[in-house]
């Protein structure tokens, strides 16, 4: 993957106030949290955030509020945990690295749970940067240690790196609530040498909050945009197609990423 992706625009934030990392993880850190997804397009979200400017505050480093996320996912060589999410299981899991790479050697080793009231429950550790995208003894003991405690079975499959990608990201936090907003866009897949960038015009808006009834919620719902499942992961391995089974994503990835279900 290079290291400078393709020049992108993101939303205009400019009249935000903005916070800092640690003001966002005493404010709303979100581990157990509810999740709502929208895929909107640049005109949809500009008219959702100029609603929302006096009730957000947007996470700034340095002066920077755009920032590029590494991930690396890993999976069984059955792809397990793709399986579980596209046959719609309430207990899944993700399983992932991810470097932060505008701020250097800051990586997590993180595992997302689904429970059986559709909360994500997301646990992590910091990693090194050469722990990246590698299956270490540490990591393979800290899944099964979570699947144990959250869902009371054990887990003992061999993991393997099964997707790679790269995109950017704008948060935004709630100033009177413990919510956040993720913009996602700028999408590139990677896997066994393969790579595919996503339309560029695609934007995955992620609302995280303690019930699922967010500020931002009220917001997109009003402009019209529905909540809807979308998974980069699951996207991702059916756009560098690796063959899993596609169903339950073809409209997903028809209508917002421009396939055509061919398999190459």
């Amino acid at each position: 993957m290079r290291e400078q992706m393709t020049a992108l625009v993101g939303p205009d934030t400019g009249r935000f106030s903005t916070l800092s990392l640690a003001e966002l993880n005493a404010r709303a850190a979100l581990l157990d949290r509810e999740e709502n997804k929208y895929l909107v397009d640049p005109a949809a979200l500009t008219d959702v955030l100029s609603g929302l400017e006096d009730r957000f505050e947007v996470l700034a480093i340095d002066g920077v509020n755009e920032f590029t996320y590494d991930t690396v996912y890993f999976d069984t060589s059955e792809h397990r945990c793709y399986r579980d999410h596209a046959a719609g299981k309430r207990l899944r899991m993700k399983i992932r690295t991810r470097r932060y790479v505008d701020s250097g050697d800051l990586c997590f080793f993180e595992v997302k749970l689904k429970g059986n009231r559709g909360r994500t429950i997301k646990e992590r550790y910091r990693c090194s940067v050469g722990e990246h995208g590698v299956v270490t003894e540490g990591a393979i003991n800290f899944v099964g240690a979570a699947v144990e405690r959250h869902y009371g079975r054990r887990f003992t499959d061999p993991l393997v790196a099964a997707l790679g990608m790269r995109y950017r990201r704008v948060t935004l936090v709630g100033v009177d609530a413990p919510e956040r907003v993720t913009i996602d866009f700028g999408f590139d897949f990677r896997c066994g040498g393969a790579e595919v960038e996503a339309a560029r015009e695609v934007i995955i808006v992620e609302v995280k909050s303690t019930d699922g009834r967010g500020v931002a919620d009220s917001a997109f719902r009003a402009a019209g945009c529905r909540s809807q499942s979308c998974s980069k992961y699951c996207v991702g391995l059916n756009l560098i197609d690796v063959g899993v089974p596609h169903n339950s994503f073809n409209r997903l990835l028809r209508s917002h990423f421009d396939w055509n279900g061919a398999r190459t």
